[in-house]
């Protein structure tokens, strides 16, 4: 006889200090991302050149592809806080995508969303170490080795972005 799956239905978990401080930050990020899509959403393309900036775009579309699975992970997972945050996440990244892509935004603004990714990520991994959270039968410093590595990408975007 086949063992039955359970059921997960939407839900809303209990999110500590740690989480709406992460929460928080990258929200003010999302902002940014928003914003610099709007303001550059009729702008037109600018062919980025072999330079630097073309490093900061290629990081910030690997940083949006992170967010498309981040996406997919939440429906999996069906939190309710997590997958709005989510949606939001990879909205934000694609308008600051499109934003560089059309470079018609003052760079601060995409440095800015860069550093406070960075802080987000830095928040985290103390919330990963103080309480050995995992998810998705990773282990522990996993989970935070990953977190770090995304905090480096968001870091060498931020750089790079004015190059």
């Amino acid at each position: 006889m086949a063992e039955s799956v359970p059921v997960v239905k939407w839900h809303t978990a209990k999110w500590g200090a740690w989480g709406w401080a992460e929460t928080v930050v990258k929200l003010v990020a999302i902002g940014l991302g928003l914003w610099a899509g709007k303001v550059s959403i009729f702008a037109p393309w600018v062919t980025p050149g072999l330079d630097l900036r073309l490093v900061a775009l290629v990081l910030l579309a690997l940083a949006t592809v992170g967010a498309v699975v981040q996406l997919t992970l939440r429906i999996k997972q069906k939190e309710t806080i997590s997958f709005v945050f989510a949606l939001l996440n990879l909205l934000g990244h694609l308008g600051l995508v499109w934003a560089v892509v059309h470079g018609e935004f003052p760079l601060v603004v995409a440095a800015l969303f860069g550093g406070f990714y960075v802080l987000g990520q830095a928040i985290k991994v103390g919330f990963l170490r103080a309480t050995g959270y995992t998810e998705e039968g990773a282990d522990s410093a996993g989970i935070q080795r990953f977190a770090v590595i995304q905090g480096l990408i968001y870091l060498l975007f931020t750089v790079f972005v004015f190059f």
